[in-house]
């Protein structure tokens, strides 16, 4: 009598580390496809869109720049008239809470890529800027 206790209890507990389980995998599923949004351009498409169509720095500027500058975490570039060797001195020497990029990270080449991507999307004075496209609360608004 006492081994059909212990088997009892062995097997509800196993019943619901199995319900638990389930309900956990059920949980990590759902949020991995509510993380991917519906209608948000990718940086390759959003760059085929672009005036100047650049795709390396689109990308670039989506991976790196737009995560924080995209967020409100940075100033928006888009209101900014930075010319070249003021992104390129800030991106090498970071600024404030900015972390530096060192050559071996990203090519002058890639940073005047861009450069070139940022001064696209830039807003004329007086107007507001929406959300940087493709940026996280862009996403978030989806």
């Amino acid at each position: 009598m006492d081994i059909n206790i212990w088997s009892k209890a062995r097997r509800a507990s196993t019943h619901r580390a199995a319900i638990l389980v389930a309900i956990f995998g059920f949980t990590l599923v759902g949020s991995a496809a509510r993380a991917e949004p519906t209608g948000v351009a990718s940086p390759d498409q959003q760059a085929a869109a672009s005036p100047q169509g650049d795709r390396s720095g689109a990308r670039l500027a989506q991976n790196t720049c737009l995560q924080c500058h995209g967020t409100g975490v940075g100033p928006d570039l888009r209101q900014q008239q930075l010319n070249f060797d003021t992104i390129r001195y800030v991106t090498r020497n970071g600024l404030n809470a900015m972390p530096s990029f060192r050559e071996g990270e990203i090519s002058d080449a890639e940073l005047r890529e861009v450069a070139d991507y940022l001064a696209s999307l830039r807003v004329p004075a007086g107007q507001t800027p929406g959300v940087v496209p493709g940026s996280v609360q862009s996403r978030e608004q989806h």
